[in-house]
């Protein structure tokens, strides 16, 4: 055989050779985003009839490659060295001049020397993204209709095409799941392009640095029922206009506002949102003033003031607090701040059976204050990430305020500063009967003094307590209910026989109690 002919062999789409019948069964073994990459190969695999796909996840990580992931890492590690040097620092007079650290300037190096790499990878993947996502979703008319339920577009900037893809993903394509992303810039899209669609089957939709122009109109998304808003996207007017126009939405997230946000205020008669979750919404205070329909409230990041109005039907409250810094990092310097209690519950008492409670800081002291009324109706109560140096005096003024608790979790911070003199101080007299506490959990429970005299003060002021598990470990966030619940992980510890009986006889001793039992594992 002769070169030329060898050549053009070995060049030869085979694959494109087989009939239609063979291609199908190939894509339909394919994932999503492999499946939509062969429709920009020609225009006869654009055109192959396959069975239907409902969910497409096109992100423009799949284009950039493994070496841009290691440059990016490098910096990322770079600052993460600065601010901790910084705040280690921050109480020294050196820190005035902290341009002269040297880890300010390696990383400041690393920066100018890797960000126009990063950027030239970024626009590059960029072209090849856009050409796939047009390829899918401004396919030609004649393309078989498809309906899709799930969309998720992640793009590296900002482009052209963008208005194009959340309407014909939307009012063509008939997504009920939209996720759109866009890192390092922002879109403003107007939702009225929308308004004369009649295939909008909108359900769920979050936006991450999109702007709206225009509060959602009620015609065009009459159907939505989940909506989150991240990054610059929750930077907006007001709350109460989404939710008088979205008259199904259920579930309202807002996540990752940059710079301090005004009050949040939320008067909503006719609204039937449920769920409300401020996810690291930087805000002076929460307002909920008027929310009938409301039963799950979650709020992470800096401690606010927390005002509740009419919300007959709120029964779960998460709250996570992080002492941070002015800058919004976490606050290493030492700094001795404290918060009332009562700062996270003022207004008219909601009738709550579930509160989860994470207050995190170096020294994120609490003050023993009055709460003005009791919550009557809670049945469960989970304190999380209480620092081995605190006093937990406040936790027992917190419980005397639950007349009704039945169970009660409380997670010590093994990591955190081993207790002092006159941290955990449990020594004041406390007069108050739980009367109806029945379940009783310490998560890192090591044998400290400390850690012993609060468990047996409960167990004394609980005369029907029939269960006190006492084990080692920490707790995570659970994955399918994010903000709303904790997740506990064991570890296993080996106690020393004489060690456990010291524990127990100093739990029991002067309390007779037969239904009683104490679980240290």
């Amino acid at each position: 055989m002769r070169l030329s002919e060898e050549h053009s062999s070995c060049c030869e789409d085979k694959i494109s050779s087989l009939p239609d019948e063979m291609l199908i069964l190939i894509i339909d073994k394919l994932d999503a985003r492999t499946a939509i990459s062969t429709t920009i190969l020609s225009r006869r695999w654009r055109d192959l009839p396959t069975y239907p796909r409902t969910c497409y996840d096109l992100t423009v990580d799949d284009a950039l490659p493994p070496r841009y992931h290691r440059l990016k890492q490098i910096v990322m590690e770079a600052k993460a060295g600065y601010e901790a040097e910084k705040n280690a620092l921050k109480s020294d007079d050196s820190y005035a001049s902290r341009d002269q650290l040297y880890s300010f300037k390696d990383w400041k190096w690393k920066v100018r020397l890797l960000t126009p790499i990063l950027q030239r990878y970024e626009r590059l993947a960029m072209r090849r993204y856009v050409k796939r996502v047009n390829a899918f979703l401004l396919a030609p008319n004649n393309v078989q209709q498809q309906s899709i339920q799930k969309l998720r577009l992640q793009a590296c900037g900002t482009s052209n095409f963008t208005d194009q893809w959340i309407t014909e993903a939307i009012g063509r394509w008939g997504v009920e799941d939209l996720e759109l992303v866009i890192d390092n810039s922002c879109w403003r899209y107007d939702f009225r392009l929308l308004d004369g669609c009649k295939n909008v089957r909108l359900k769920r939709l979050v936006l991450s640095n999109c702007y709206h122009r225009f509060a959602p109109n009620p015609l065009t998304f009459q159907r939505l029922t989940s909506l989150t808003l991240c990054k610059e996207s929750s930077r907006m007017p007001r709350v109460d206009d989404i939710l008088r126009n979205c008259v199904q939405l259920v579930d309202l997230r807002l996540k990752d506002s940059s710079g301090c946000q005004p009050a949040f205020h939320i008067f909503v008669p006719n609204s039937k949102l449920k769920s409300l979750q401020l996810d690291n919404y930087n805000t002076v205070g929460v307002y909920l003033g008027l929310v009938p329909y409301l039963e799950t409230f979650a709020c992470r990041g800096q401690p606010t003031i927390l005002h509740y109005g009419l919300v007959p039907r709120l029964r779960h409250v998460s709250l996570n607090f992080l002492q941070t810094g002015d800058d919004g990092k976490n606050d290493s310097s030492g700094s001795n701040r404290t918060y009332r209690l009562s700062k996270f519950f003022l207004g008219w008492p909601p009738p709550l059976e579930y509160l989860v409670l994470q207050l995190r800081g170096r020294q994120m002291w609490i003050e023993l204050t009055a709460i003005p009324d009791q919550f009557n109706h809670l049945k469960k109560l989970f304190i999380a990430n209480v620092q081995m140096n605190w006093d937990t005096f406040w936790i027992l003024h917190l419980l005397a305020a639950a007349p009704a608790l039945e169970s009660l979790h409380v997670h010590f911070d093994s990591k955190s500063e081993k207790a002092t003199a006159g941290s955990l101080n449990v020594q004041v007299e406390h007069h108050q009967q739980h009367h109806h506490l029945k379940e009783l959990v310490v998560i890192g429970f090591g044998g400290a003094a400390g850690q012993t005299g609060f468990v047996k003060q409960i167990i004394q002021a609980s005369p029907i307590l029939e269960r006190v598990r006492l084990l080692d470990g920490h707790v995570v966030e659970d994955e399918e209910r994010e903000l709303v619940g904790l997740e506990i992980v064991r570890r296993i510890r080996e106690w020393h026989e004489r060690e456990r009986l010291e524990v127990l006889d100093e739990l029991t001793g002067g309390i007779s109690s037969p239904h009683l039992e104490i679980v240290l594992e």
